[in-house]
């Protein structure tokens, strides 16, 4: 089993998601927090989307606020994780935002999904690896 993802796996699926995002109209990119921050800001750059908001939520603990910008309620934005692996937080996405909400992950679970992102870099299987911005050991 891959222990970590490299960054340059992160570039690739990052690029992999821009060229199936090229054609779609998103003018607002929010991360889901806390490992959505790196890659919505990485997306954002190569998008060329200006605004960046974010969502507070985690299996772990639940909803935690949304919304630094007032923008999440609209078509035009794109939700960005890191990577998912049971799809529940695709479907509170969808809860909360509405079904017009689009997704977007840099990894995603190939067999353990109950609801798939709308937009995936590159599938996994087994455990997710660690992202190479996760901290190796508690100080």
């Amino acid at each position: 089993m891959k222990e970590s993802y490299t960054w340059e796996e992160v570039e690739d699926a990052v690029e992999a998601l821009s060229v199936a995002l090229q054609n779609q109209e998103f003018t607002c990119i929010a991360a889901i927090g806390r490992g959505g921050c790196i890659p919505a800001a990485l997306l954002a750059h190569k998008l060329s989307i200006n605004v960046v908001d974010y969502v507070n939520y985690s299996r772990e603990y639940g909803f935690e606020g949304d919304s630094l910008t007032g923008r999440l309620q609209f078509e035009d934005v794109l939700f960005v994780d890191d990577a998912t692996e049971t799809g529940s937080t695709m479907e509170f996405i969808k809860a909360r935002y509405g079904d017009a909400a689009k997704v977007a992950v840099l990894f995603c679970a190939a067999d353990n999904q109950t609801s798939r992102p709308d937009f995936v870099g590159f599938d996994y299987v087994g455990e997710c690896p660690k992202m190479p911005w996760e901290v190796k050991k508690q100080v």
